[in-house]
């Protein structure tokens, strides 16, 4: 029970301090909010304020918990000396409607309930357990925010997860969910304020239920994730946009929205939209100034500690050594097209009611979605159908259910503005009664449906209250969760650990390295590649001869121009070594020679180390341009340029080109002859080394990987010893 205590303690003071700053904030800013909006609103514009403050605290490096327990006692001290709690005298909104008092306040208290409950209970979402809150995890031991150069997701914005810290100081996981959970609770109670205001009280109290009890977003508003948070901002924004308030707090809530998720931008750009079309080019200013304090310091971090102010996107615009542009192009068309998912005709029946290949379901009811148009015929269906849009635009680059999340109120404002408003509750019952959990499995099997996807399968009482421990809990029901104990039990403090995927790293107070995090991480894995796979060792040797003369420079070019559907486009260029020659001299490297390639500048290192292990990768997919360039800064003679490189690259085709003591570049040779060469036999052992060079102490495998059936045949051979073993996880030590 002191657990629970320590979580709700979190949650309630992350909860509490922003909603004391939103009661400051408002009472500095006119505005004609009633007083069943005015808390809503406080806490959603202190929610954006909180997290500016904890994103100072840990830019100034002083995460500790004195630290947070003083920052949280003197915004509640300065918002009681401000009288930020008094009772404010505000006209109410108009009564909602005797129906609907009895519809919604009843399903709403019941499932507001259950979410609690959920939300309280040991935190096993894949991603929150994993990066969302893994890397607070790393900021929280390290007093501060700094460069992660294992994991991608570490520069992504990370609004909510600054509210996240706070509870997590206090609470850790499970108070962290609960915080967003506190957004998924908000957003209801908006659109029944929303209706009161317009006036629409059913369709807008009916589509608050249509969110809320969507199977989707109740399991992802449980878990340490931020979309609902996303989704909450945004019809917040459109709320404000309709009640035409003061654009400083529509625009503070859109910047916030922004530093929540990347996509959440088409929040600005909405209420841009608004703006621009009422001719209200001062209230579009006051709004983009207020959006700035929420984005940029989250651009201005990136732009510093990675070099690419949007990272992990936008590589080819910002190209730097932290995330590599061929990881970018692939990450890309993998969220696109899902492993399983066979045709786009799949897709709406697995949105709403199987959810198996896409990671969750909306419900059967929002198999009603395309009745939506109907809302065309009332101007505020027409606004809500064009935030629905606007907001849904981005889908296409993540096909995954609760990419739609962002979107769904509107679609659930525009289906509930549609439909009859005596049907309205009887829709809003029937969804309620047929998400509720685990009631989708038994409809789902008379249906003749496969097991849903992801989805709230029990009420973990329980576990909420840690009356069963957490550790008891999601060592039963967590398949990753034993990966991050081994690492907790059998590594030291400080152990940097190589993993082929993601586990729940937040699980650990180790750091752990995923094969696909990072360009170091990408490095990582090649190596084991390397090693495994023989067409990928540098067995072959390319050489370039022409006629003996002076250069100061040379450089190869890759000449390939392959359409992008060819599967052959999709190769890396790669050398393991680049020689030159007169005759059968070697040119000894020279401290003042200037080594360069494009693209990947950072790792054209490898490819002059000597050390055949080891390769430069052009980490961009085949284009014509790409070089590895040698600048002698004198001028040396040469006949011959040998590239030692693997096979696993059939796009490939290059040019030798020669820079001549007056400055002029000219073709050396089109055409290398191949040869093969042998490669060191002792590659695994190599891999191990070159391992340690680089920080790394232990290597966690899976069953059912290669890496992990070749650790368990070859564990000599790699000079690992294994230290121990729990459901299908083995964690090595590097000796």
């Amino acid at each position: 029970m002191p657990k629970a205590l320590s979580i709700l303690f979190g949650a309630a003071s992350t909860i509490a301090c922003s909603w004391a700053l939103g009661r400051i904030l408002l009472k500095r800013i006119p505005n004609q909010l009633s007083r069943e909006e005015y808390n809503l609103f406080a806490y959603l514009s202190g929610s954006a304020l909180f997290s500016l403050l904890i994103l100072a605290a840990s830019a100034a490096q002083i995460i500790y918990d004195p630290v947070f327990a003083a920052i949280n006692l003197a915004i509640l001290l300065l918002a009681w000396r401000d009288g930020a709690f008094r009772k404010l005298q505000l006209d109410p909104l108009p009564p909602l409607p005797r129906l609907w008092r009895y519809t919604f306040f009843p399903i709403y208290a019941v499932f507001a309930v259950v979410l609690f409950i959920c939300a309280m209970a040991p935190e096993m979402s894949p991603d929150g357990s994993s990066y969302h809150l893994g890397i607070l995890g790393l900021y929280y031991r390290h007093h501060g925010m700094f460069r992660i150069t294992t994991n991608m997701y570490a520069s992504l914005s990370q609004g909510l997860e600054m509210l996240f810290l706070n509870a997590w100081t206090f609470g850790r996981h499970s108070a962290a969910s609960l915080v967003h959970c506190s957004f998924l609770l908000t957003l209801p109670l908006l659109f029944l304020r929303f209706g009161q205001r317009f006036p629409v009280p059913a369709p807008a109290a009916a589509a608050g239920l249509f969110f809320l009890c969507s199977p989707i977003v109740m399991v992802d508003g449980t878990s340490a994730y931020n979309d609902i948070a996303v989704a909450c901002l945004l019809f917040a924004i459109f709320y404000l946009a309709e009640l035409d308030a003061p654009p400083v707090l529509a625009g503070l809530l859109a910047g916030f929205a922004f530093a929540v998720k990347y996509t959440a931008f088409l929040g600005l750009l909405y209420l841009l939209i608004r703006y621009a079309l009422r001719r209200r080019w001062h209230a579009a200013l006051i709004a983009s100034l207020a959006a700035a304090p929420s984005i940029l310091p989250w651009l201005l971090r990136n732009y510093v500690l990675y070099q690419n102010p949007f990272s992990p996107l936008f590589n080819k615009f910002f190209p730097n050594p932290y995330i590599n542009l061929s990881f970018e192009q692939d990450y890309v068309e993998l969220m696109r097209r899902y492993p399983d998912l066979q045709g786009w005709w799949q897709i709406p029946l697995d949105l709403t009611i199987v959810g198996r290949l896409l990671g969750g379901f909306l419900g059967p009811l929002f198999l009603l979605t395309p009745l939506a148009i109907f809302a065309l015929r009332k101007p505020l269906g027409r606004r809500a159908l064009a935030a629905a849009l606007l907001f849904a635009s981005v889908y296409y680059t993540n096909i995954g259910t609760r990419f739609l999340i962002p979107a769904l109120p509107f679609a659930s404002l525009s289906l509930a503005l549609a439909l009859p408003a005596p049907v309205l509750p009887v829709l809003a019952a029937a969804h309620a009664a047929l998400s509720f959990p685990d009631v989708p499995a038994a409809w789902s099997k008379a249906l003749g449906k496969d097991e849903p996807g992801w989805r709230i399968l029990r009420i973990p009482l329980r576990q909420a209250l840690r009356l069963e421990s957490e550790d008891s809990w999601l060592s039963r029901k967590f398949p990753g969760y034993p990966a991050a104990r081994l690492i907790e039990w059998y590594t030291p403090p400080g152990s940097l650990v190589f993993t082929d995927g993601p586990i729940p790293e937040s699980y650990t107070t180790r750091t752990v390295a995923a094969s696909f995090q990072s360009a170091r991480n990408e490095r990582i894995s090649d190596l084991f590649h390397i090693a495994l796979y023989p067409e990928m060792r540098p067995v072959a040797a390319n050489e370039f001869k022409f006629p003996a003369q002076p250069l100061t420079a040379v450089r190869v070019v890759q000449t390939s121009d392959l359409a992008p559907n060819v599967p052959q486009s999709h190769d890396l260029w790669s050398i393991a070594e680049f020689r030159l020659f007169h005759g059968q001299n070697e040119l000894r490297r020279a401290p003042q020679w200037r080594i360069d390639s494009r693209p990947n500048p950072w790792g054209i290192q490898y490819a002059f180390d000597n050390w055949l292990l080891t390769r430069w990768r052009a980490y961009a997919r085949v284009r014509p341009g790409q070089y590895v360039e040698v600048d002698f800064h004198r001028t040396e003679t040469l006949d011959r340029i040998r590239l030692e490189m693997s096979v696993d690259q059939y796009g490939v085709k290059m040019q030798a080109e020669g820079r001549s003591p007056n400055g002029a570049w000219h073709v050396l040779s089109k055409d290398p002859t191949t040869s093969g060469q042998p490669v060191p036999l002792d590659l695994r052992r190599l891999v191990t080394a070159e391992l340690k060079l680089n920080g790394f102490t232990h290597v966690l495998t899976c069953e059912g990987d290669a890496l992990a059936a070749d650790f368990r045949e070859n564990t000599a051979l790699w000079n690992v010893r294994e230290l121990a073993a729990l459901d299908g996880f083995h964690i090595y030590k590097l000796e």
